[in-house]
């Protein structure tokens, strides 16, 4: 090979060097600026107010502003706003990696007077690293947050997945989040949540231990677990279960297989949008409005292997159905104790053991128990209440 053509290859060599961190810089910025702009479309705010990019490296200082509706928090948080400074190598194969830090929460109206000592606080400890090898799939730490205090508080090993497309999804899990002091403490072990949603449609599911010793009191509930899916169309659904595997109180109590499930039916949503933003004047009047619109209630509930001072105890199954009729002039039937809107049914499986707690718990329900029928060493009550009358096993209690 002469010498000429070492030059030249040289010389090509050199260009390539040169011009790779241009070309791809360019690139990897389009792809971030259309990120960006995927994410200010689902309703994020972002500006970028410092640029501090060299040639081979892209260092960019954003502040994003994340609205409630992108929050699932249920009216507490307004906005959160975030500094996030993001950089990546100009180069063909590389993560972008964002370094963020809590720059204020924004409460909602009730909660405003917790907002500058909430922000004090969090500021402190809310440190993440994000990194994203697409601008599609997010993964995420924060910095572990130990206050060593009396009592000490610690959240660790906090970490997860976000993806962004038409539907949002976040995985998130904690190791441990406790409470600590010489009397004992209060720990959440190996939490996790997932979220997916949009506008219309959202569903979420949380799962984590709990173990509490306190001044010689112990409580073990394992796994523990809760879902919620709303749909947001003209009317209004949400569906909530909460439930567990077992409760162990050592040498007191202890039960199996506890699960709850709600649902909220045909809540009518312009009202209940309305509703969210009201001040404490025009509350009284939407919720009235809501009530007149009509609306259903299901609760469907059962436990199973009770266990009181080694006593076995036995469970119950539940169902609660109310359906709260359209009507008119509402407040004014509540004030004169006129509820013939609603119609209700329960039914209760259980047994004289937890018939016997519930009514040494709430005397009040005595009377119904005197309703209910004993069969095969079971209690059975079924009530159904209608244009403002009580009836057990279908007849007329006067």
């Amino acid at each position: 090979m002469n010498k000429n053509k070492l030059i030249v290859m040289f010389i090509t060599f050199a260009v390539l060097i040169a011009v790779t961190p241009l070309i791809f810089g360019k690139l990897m910025n389009s792809k971030f600026n259309q990120m960006l702009n995927d994410l200010r479309a689902k309703g994020m705010k972002i500006e970028v107010v410092e640029d501090k990019s060299t040639y081979l490296q892209t260092d960019k200082v954003l502040e994003v502003t994340l609205p409630a509706k992108l929050l699932n928090d249920n009216g507490i948080i307004d906005e959160v706003k975030l500094k996030v400074e993001t950089k990546f190598k100009n180069l063909p194969v590389t993560n972008v990696v964002f370094l963020g830090d809590l720059k204020k929460i924004v409460l909602t109206q009730p909660y405003k007077n917790n907002e500058k000592e909430l922000n004090d606080f969090l500021g402190r400890f809310i440190h993440f690293t994000v990194t994203t090898p697409n601008f599609r799939d997010y993964s995420y730490k924060f910095d572990d947050i130990v206050i060593n205090d009396t009592p000490k508080f610690g959240i660790e090993d906090i970490k997860g997945v976000f993806s962004s497309s038409d539907i949002f999804k976040n995985k998130l899990t904690v190791k441990d989040i406790y409470v600590k002091d010489q009397k004992g403490f209060i720990e959440v072990k190996n939490l996790k949540n997932q979220f997916e949603g949009n506008e219309k449609e959202s569903y979420s599911k949380t799962e984590f231990n709990l173990n509490v010793n306190v001044n010689q009191f112990q409580l073990q509930v394992n796994n523990i677990s809760s879902t919620t899916k709303t749909v947001l169309d003209k009317k209004v659904t949400v569906i909530s279960t909460l439930g567990f595997e077992s409760l162990i109180v050592p040498n007191a109590l202890s039960a199996k297989k506890l699960d709850i499930k709600a649902e909220l039916k045909g809540v009518d949503r312009a009202l209940l949008e309305k509703l969210a933003v009201a001040n404490e004047y025009e509350k009284e009047t939407y919720i009235d409005q809501i009530f007149e619109k009509g609306f259903d209630i299901n609760i469907n509930s059962n436990l199973k292997d009770v266990t009181v001072m080694n006593k076995k105890m036995g469970g119950y199954e539940l169902s609660l159905n109310i359906k709260f009729l359209p009507t008119q002039n509402f407040r004014e039937k509540v004030n004169t104790n006129n509820i013939d809107f609603v119609d209700a049914k329960l039914h209760l499986v259980t047994t004289p053991e937890i018939a016997g707690i519930l009514m040494n718990t709430v005397p009040q329900s005595s009377f119904l128990f005197a309703l209910a029928k004993k069969e095969n060493g079971q209690v059975i009550l079924n009530l159904e209440f209608k244009q403002g009358r009580l009836y057990s096993e279908g007849q007329l209690i006067q």
